[in-house]
Order: structure tokens, then C-alpha cells, then sequence
């Protein structure tokens, strides 16, 4: 981190290698999907990071500054272009041999994420980082300004919803 703040271009490359995945996948899963608005906003938020990395306490963990960065950038931009649901899940990759088994992957796959979308924004957020990104309740409750009681709630009302949902896979 040390390097990071001093400027070293190979220092922010690991970085970005390290995080960035975690980063689109958790702005995939809010955009509902958008492969391309995740791209783009995890772009945003490591070029932010990097133009304004004096500025961070880069001691404290890194993941929920990112993951607070990208949501906010997320928001923005679902505010600026309406963009919150506006394509479909990814399909799986499709693989010539085990087709029974991928043909049961991909229609789980596509019950979870019909399921997760069904939530709504502010519970399926919290499931998401729980347990997606396996962040603690305070880090959750931080990331989101909200108390960990309601990260609980949210995350109990997610589980809730999904088993329902999901009945027919159990």
C-alpha cells in the first residue's frame, strides 16, 4: 500500500489484479446482470482509486473501500441512465461433454439469479456482499450506512425468500 500511495504504476497493477474481479462481479450482481455497466464501472472505480489514492486510509482493509466506491458508482449511473435491470444474466459456458449435468447447472444458475433479481435492491445488496464477497455484518452495515441489525434483518429476509423461491432445487 505504501507503493500504491507513492505512485508506483506496478504496485496498483497487483492491485487491480487482486480486486477488480471481486469488484465487477459485485456490480454484475446489482446491475442484474449488465455485464458491460460492471465493466465499466470497475474501470471508474480503480481509476478513482488511483487518482485519489492520497486520500485513503489504505491501512484499513481495502475490499469494503472498493466495494463502497463501486456502489456508489453503480448508483449513479442506475440514476443517470436507468440502467438498474436492463439485461439479462450472462448464459453459462457450454461444454460438449457431462450435458445432462450442465443442462441441471444452467437451470439452477438461472433460478438463483431469477431469484436474486426478485429480490428487492436493498435486501438482494446485502446477500450479495454476505455472501458473495464474505464480508462480516459490520463491514456490510458500513459499507451500506446502515446498523448491523438491519444487515441481519435483510440478510434473514434474503434467505427467507430465496429458499421459498428456490423450493423446487432443494
Amino acid at each position: 500500500m505504501l507503493r500504491v500511495k507513492a505512485g508506483d504504476p506496478q504496485a496498483f497493477t497487483e492491485i487491480f489484479h487482486e480486486f477488480q474481479p471481486g469488484v465487477m462481479n459485485y456490480v454484475y450482481r446489482l446491475s442484474g446482470g449488465n455485464g458491460p455497466l460492471a465493466e465499466d464501472i470497475a474501470q471508474q472505480v480503480f481509476l478513482n482509486f488511483w487518482l485519489h489514492r492520497n486520500e485513503y486510509d489504505l491501512e484499513k482493509p481495502l475490499t469494503p473501500l472498493l466495494l463502497t466506491m463501486a456502489r456508489n458508482a453503480w448508483v449513479n449511473a442506475a440514476k443517470r441512465e436507468s440502467l438498474r435491470k436492463s439485461s439479462l444474466p450472462l448464459e453459462p459456458s457450454k461444454a460438449a461433454d457431462r450435458v445432462d449435468r450442465q443442462l441441471e447447472h444452467r437451470e439452477l444458475e438461472a433460478a438463483v439469479e431469477k431469484a436474486l433479481d426478485a429480490l428487492d435492491e436493498p435486501v438482494r445488496e446485502v446477500f450479495v456482499l454476505s455472501r458473495y464477497h464474505n464480508l462480516k455484518y459490520t463491514q456490510i452495515a458500513e459499507i451500506l450506512e446502515i446498523s448491523v441489525k438491519t444487515v441481519e434483518a435483510r440478510l434473514s429476509r434474503a434467505l427467507q425468500e430465496l429458499e421459498r423461491q428456490l423450493k423446487d432445487f432443494l
